[in-house]
């Protein structure tokens, strides 16, 4: 059956105008660039907040330690009445003897303080003297517990980082993906209004309507499935951002790609010294060693100046004030092998915590290397992707030469039309992996 010119004509114009770049949609929202981005979750990400008042925390932890070495005040009171007399016996001679007198008293005393108001305090100051080295060890334990909170907080703020990188070029790429199928749409729409007007004709087939359709579906399909990756993850980074979940925003195209300089050697030792991790381990391990050292000594006292009062008032007899000043020991000469044992568990835990730290810095070297690897990978796939986008233009090209001679078919035309569309994709979605790899590389590498 013979082909009309006039569709043929519609179909090269058509697809001539594809093959030119898309133009770029306008979206909603300001533009929000990358840096930007960044620059808020740091500010602004919930998580990372919650990190930080962990630090905080670990600093008032820090300070309540610290005041163990200064004195420590104890003061008590009671005060009320008496449910029963207090008596108070003295036995003849009981303060002595004496050649003019006799015994004083002469004969048994009873003195009674009757039910009244009465107070009784008690006041001690102690300040501990032997005690001080070994608060020392535990105050540098406790203050590395401060910079293993700092270093998770830290952690935290790389995942959040490489994260809001990951989805932003995810909101690039299905968005660039979306532009180029919708222009697909388009085309088959108008191919669909000429097609179904032909076979009206019957200039064509049938089967060329349903052809044109099911393209036209499949395009349809793509586009509402790359619209909800879009929106996804826009969502996911507004949340990322402490965003309302629906403020629009504008992204910025993807930069060409660079391949980083830095050497696999270079970049494995700075992880090594810079990921939090192994940070985390390291810090660990010294806490164990504080830790350890700071442990009570077996046998030793422990020995403190000592400052004590004590005051009674309304009790008769007794007297109203009372003060000592002068040093006081605690002392446990046998625990059976308690303190002994506590020792050996934390030795125990110190060397857990230095074998943590060589397995950290493996698999540390591990991570570098992988996230290396595919950074590479997908710099060296760039080109690939260029060369098939190229082959797939020329291809559209002759397709639409041979439409003008009348020496190919439509069906031709939009096959070749969808290996360019395809191909486009394709360089998009690559361009995207090698960003989301370089991100993934610089959060290995602990880059801010």
């Amino acid at each position: 059956m013979t082909r009309s010119p006039a569709l043929r004509v519609a179909v090269a114009a058509l697809v001539a105008l594809l093959g030119q770049a898309p133009v770029r949609a306008q979206e909603p929202g300001p533009l929000l660039t990358l840096d930007a981005a960044l620059t808020l979750a740091q500010q602004q990400n919930r998580v990372l907040k919650a990190e930080r008042l962990d630090a905080d925390k670990a600093d008032q932890q820090l300070a309540a330690f610290r005041t163990q070495k200064r004195p420590l005040f104890d003061v008590r009171v009671t005060s009320g009445s008496l449910l029963a007399p207090l008596d108070f016996r003295f036995p003849a001679g009981a303060f002595g003897v004496f050649p003019t007198t006799g015994p004083i008293p002469p004969t048994q005393t009873t003195i009674t303080t009757n039910p009244a108001l009465t107070a009784v305090v008690f006041a001690n100051v102690t300040q501990p003297l032997t005690q001080l080295p070994r608060l020392g060890r535990g105050e540098r334990a406790v203050a590395l517990g401060r910079d293993v909170a700092t270093e998770q907080a830290r952690a935290r703020e790389l995942e959040v980082i490489a994260n809001v990188r990951s989805l932003y070029y995810g909101i690039v790429q299905a968005e660039a993906a979306r532009r180029a199928r919708a222009e697909s749409v388009r085309l088959f729409q108008e191919l669909q209004r000429l097609t179904d007007r032909y076979v009206a004709e019957q200039v064509v087939l049938p089967d060329e309507a349903l052809t044109v359709r099911a393209g036209l579906l499949q395009q349809e399909h793509e586009i509402l499935v790359l619209r909800h990756a879009a929106t996804d993850a826009r969502e996911k980074l507004n949340a990322l951002l402490a965003r309302t979940l629906d403020e629009p925003f504008q992204v910025e195209p993807l930069r060409p790609a660079a391949l980083d300089d830095t050497s696999l050697r270079a970049a494995e030792d700075r992880a090594s010294e810079a990921r939090p991790e192994v940070r985390i381990r390291r810090l660990q391990a010294e806490q164990a060693g504080f830790d350890l050292r700071a442990t009570a000594t077996p046998g030793m006292p422990d020995v403190s100046a000592s400052f004590s009062y004590a005051g009674f008032w309304g009790f008769q007899v007794l007297p109203r004030h009372g003060a000592m000043l002068g040093v006081l020991a605690a002392w446990e000469p046998w625990d059976w092998g308690r303190r002994k044992a506590e020792r050996e568990g934390k030795r125990v835990t110190l060397a857990q915590a230095e074998l943590a730290v060589t397995e950290a810095a493996a698999l540390v070297r591990v991570d570098v290397r992988s996230r290396f690897r595919a950074v590479q990978e997908a710099f060296a796939r760039l080109p690939v992707c260029e060369a098939g986008r190229e082959a797939a233009r020329e291809r559209l090209r002759v397709a639409t030469a041979r439409v003008s001679q009348e020496a190919s078919l439509e069906r031709a035309v939009l096959e070749a039309q969808t290996r360019v569309a395809q191909a486009d994709f394709d360089c998009q979605k690559s361009l995207a992996d090698y960003w989301t790899a370089q991100a993934e590389l610089e959060r290995a590498r602990a880059d801010q």
